[in-house]
């Protein structure tokens, strides 16, 4: 299938694909293109956005969060209402669990210790005002790096230590504390977004995607030289999404769903229907039970840290509400 060039856009700005608060939109979700109906329905001049979210890390999106679900935000799957040709979120911004996270503060300051400690160890005389220093991360850090600073005060604080060493340790512990932050919601916001960005930067750079997994589900975080490198060693190997080189598949016209429903002898309309063919773990329905139109899907990893292997956008044209839905196989 091919898409005409002024019926998709790639990487679009926030205020390209949302109405309302941007900084919330920014904070939660990532725009991967946007497509013109027209490429499926000639007589629909209709937007509609493929995003992905930051919150993916570990188990499903919402599944802390079932006191603010809607029907049509669930565990896994996200609604918004189209307004024009943006989209508005239609749940409550406490459906991320990070909402949670920041309101209470319990973001991980592991590294933010660390780096203060650093500034301040000459003025922590003992074990005992290190004690006493140390109670205002007691609800953000973890207790292995508080004890870990605990045993080796008395080595950084003495003048006679061997300073390079000193300097060697607090390295290592900083390297730590910032790898642990990395391993929790917050830190998988963080990856996600500075992995998104890498992968935007890319295509305008190269006017293709990274047609490979940017995401390794580490806290790792690949540049732009390591891409390119990438790309380079394995050019024989490469294959990028068959649809406009974004997307994996709209309305089964992809090569490989079409082999798909014949191999299996399914019909277009029967796979419509969604019946037992993925691993989705929620669909958006209409009142009558009808599901909301498929319109396509992408591969998340291709774009983020920690990314589904599928998401998938569906949309009611009556009802003007568009859902993505997050698949892992």
């Amino acid at each position: 299938m091919i898409v005409e060039p002024q019926l998709i856009k790639y990487f679009p700005e926030y205020d390209q694909v949302f109405q309302g608060d941007l900084s919330q939109y920014s904070k939660h979700f990532l725009p991967i293109c946007s497509i013109n109906l027209k490429c499926i329905y000639p007589d629909q001049d209709q937007w509609l956005h493929f995003v992905s979210v930051k919150e993916i890390y570990d188990g499903c999106v919402g599944q802390e969060t079932k006191e603010y679900h809607s029907e049509y935000c669930k565990e896994d799957m996200i609604g918004f209402d189209v307004i024009g040709d943006k989209y508005c979120f239609t749940g409550d911004w406490n459906y991320f669990v990070y909402e949670k996270m920041i309101q209470e503060g319990t973001i991980p300051q592991n590294q933010e210790m660390v780096v203060k400690y650093r500034a301040n160890r000459v003025n922590i005389q003992t074990v005992e005002d290190l004690d006493t220093w140390l109670v205002q991360f007691e609800l953000t850090t973890s207790p292995d790096f508080r004890n870990k600073l605990k045993s080796k005060h008395t080595f950084f604080i003495t003048p006679d230590s061997d300073q390079g060493l000193v300097e060697n340790l607090l390295d290592r512990f900083e390297k730590e504390a910032s790898e642990s932050d990395y391993d929790s919601v917050i830190g998988a916001y963080k990856l996600n977004t500075k992995t998104y960005e890498l992968a935007k930067a890319y295509y305008h750079k190269h006017g293709k995607i990274y047609p490979m997994t940017i995401g390794n589900y580490s806290t790792k975080i690949e540049t732009m030289e390591s891409l390119e490198k990438g790309v380079e060693d394995n050019l024989e190997y490469i294959q990028y999404p068959e649809i406009a080189g974004i997307l994996d598949d709209i309305q089964f016209q992809s090569k490989e769903d079409k082999d798909c429903l014949e191999e299996c002898e399914i019909s277009f309309e029967e796979a419509m229907q969604f019946e037992d063919s993925t691993n989705l773990t929620n669909l958006p329905y209409d009142a009558e039970g009808n599901i909301f139109t498929y319109i396509g899907r992408f591969t998340g990893y291709l774009f983020q840290q920690y990314g589904a292997d599928s998401v998938y956008l569906f949309y009611n044209k009556e009802l003007k509400k568009a859902v993505i839905c997050l698949e892992y196989t």
